[in-house]
């Protein structure tokens, strides 16, 4: 980041300052140019953001008394907090999912209990004939939707889904071309600020009010300094999913993991550091030893001609010593400390920053009983539940309305605007901890009316008329083939004073 001298935007306000700048000049231009540098940082708080951002580049940090915890924290904006260190951060999050087994493992839970094999697009408007119009063509389209990228609109859910929470940040844009319309996904690592454009922030065109405009995207997969290397993509065409937004003007978004990058690997190496001492532990080491000052002829002629001794043992190995010879052992006694109290604790840590327990951490349930293991599983489901949440609102309900939208436009749907509008997003569901309770307890919610069937199918992952359906039909199947087969109807009993004839 190259800072240019520009006094002119801010020259001295007295008429004694500026002869003062002037006379200083005459002596030490370095000065000069100090005084003015200073002025800037007290007035243009973008620049003394950009210089602050250098200095903590630099090992710099800002000085603080009375405290001996060494906080980092500053005082600039969202964008300066973030942007300098967000690459570093996603590298980071992406090689713990790579090659980190709990971490690969942790970001993988998350994908299954949010995104499963992928959300259900349900129709609620008030017409039940409009809602069977609209899901028809969406399973039609919805296989076709990121055909670019050859996935499946399940892949797509699961791949969106994974790179929010790696790197904090995925796009996905509406593309409509040659009478076909279809979405692309790009990581963050194609946006860029080309050479002469303004008010650009991490390749996020804002206007004066703060609003996106438009999104600089590199036409490769790596962003250039060029304007021509670039397409500018109006924002209405893009959304842009964000993990970790907690500031106002915030442009990026942060890695899921970004507060525990260091535990996850903490904890990794923990792991292997007990597994590398048990291993020495179980090493034996065997040594000849002679008193003798002359070495044997066979020494001699092995040193010769390149043959050395066996330096392995196996079982049954027997060693011919010479004489005043003598074997000496060396087994490693190593104590292997208690490994499980540290690894919980570091898997609290985790699950704290990440709103989850830390048997979602380790997947580590063996000694939960079932009030314990509900309280966790429904604890860690208030985090899956949110984030299911803000993925339909943030990224499921603007591909439906833009891709429903185009086959309405196209005459390929027959509904209006405001009927695609009303959309429910059916997830996979969790099952139960312990069936038997679970449905008692359900069958009471519904007996009291604190819940409906459409509800308890959603949270199982099953769309509620589509088990109507079919259990209307197992039943119309039952009562026909009872009276092909001569058998009374299935709830009809008879009464016996009938049956005796009274």
């Amino acid at each position: 980041m190259k800072l240019t001298r520009k006094t002119k935007e801010y020259p001295a306000s007295t008429r004694s300052e500026r002869l003062a700048d002037f006379l200083v000049g005459l002596v030490s231009p370095r000065r000069r140019y100090l005084r003015g540098h200073f002025r800037r940082m007290d007035n243009d708080t973008d620049y003394r953001e950009q210089v602050e951002t250098l200095l903590r580049a630099r090992g710099y940090r800002s000085a603080k008394s009375g405290s001996n915890t060494g906080w980092m924290g500053g005082d600039g904006t969202a964008d300066s907090e973030i942007l300098h260190d967000l690459s570093s951060l996603a590298n980071k999050s992406r090689e713990l999912n790579r090659d980190d087994p709990i971490g690969s493992g942790l970001q993988h839970s998350f994908l299954t209990n949010v995104i499963g094999t992928g959300m259900r697009a349900q129709a609620r408007t008030d017409n039940p004939e409009i809602n069977k119009k609209i899901e028809q063509v969406w399973r039609q389209i919805s296989k076709k939707l990121f055909a670019a990228d050859d996935l499946t609109f399940s892949e797509a859910q699961q791949m969106i889904f994974m790179k929010a929470l790696e790197d904090g940040n995925i796009f996905v844009k509406d593309t409509v071309q040659g009478g076909k319309q279809w979405f692309e996904i790009f990581e963050m690592d194609r946006l860029g600020t080309p050479n002469g454009v303004k008010n650009v922030t991490n390749g996020i065109e804002k206007d004066a009010d703060g609003k996106r405009v438009a999104y600089w995207i590199s036409k490769t997969n790596r962003a250039g300094l060029s304007r021509d290397d670039y397409n500018r993509v109006p924002a209405d065409q893009i959304t842009h999913l964000r993990f970790g937004v907690t500031r106002p003007g915030q442009t990026m978004g942060v890695p899921q993991c970004h507060a525990i990058l260091q535990d996850l690997r903490d904890l990794d190496l923990l792991i292997i550091a007990s597994l590398k001492r048990v291993q020495v532990a179980a090493c034996l080491s065997v040594f000849l030893k002679s008193p003798r000052a002359t070495a044997d002829f066979l020494d001699v002629t092995a040193e010769e001609y390149g043959y050395k001794m066996d330096d392995t043992i196996e079982p049954g190995m027997m060693f011919k010593l010479y004489p005043e010879e003598e074997v000496q052992t060396l087994i490693p006694n190593f104590p292997t400390p208690e490994f499980e109290p540290f690894i919980i604790m570091l898997a609290r840590r985790i699950g704290a920053a990440l709103g989850v327990t830390w048997q979602i951490v380790l997947k580590d349930f063996g000694k939960a009983n079932y009030s314990s293991a509900r309280t966790d599983l429904l604890e860690s489901r208030q985090t899956f539940v949110t984030l299911q949440r803000w993925f339909n609102e943030k990224l499921l309900d603007w591909i439906w309305e833009k891709a429903l939208t185009y086959q309405i436009l196209r005459g390929n749907l027959d509904v209006s605007i405001d009927d695609i509008e009303r959309v429910h997003w059916i997830p996979n569901g969790w099952q139960w901890v312990d069936p038997l309770k679970e449905a008692n307890a359900t069958q009471v919610k519904l007996l009291a009316g604190l819940t409906t069937r459409r509800d308890e199918c959603a949270s199982l992952g099953k769309d509620w008329e589509e088990v109507q359906d079919q259990l209307l039909a197992e039943e119309k199947r039952e009562m026909d083939r009872r009276a092909e087969l001569g058998l009374p109807e299935k709830n009809i009993t008879v009464d016996e004073d009938e049956e005796d004839g009274n």
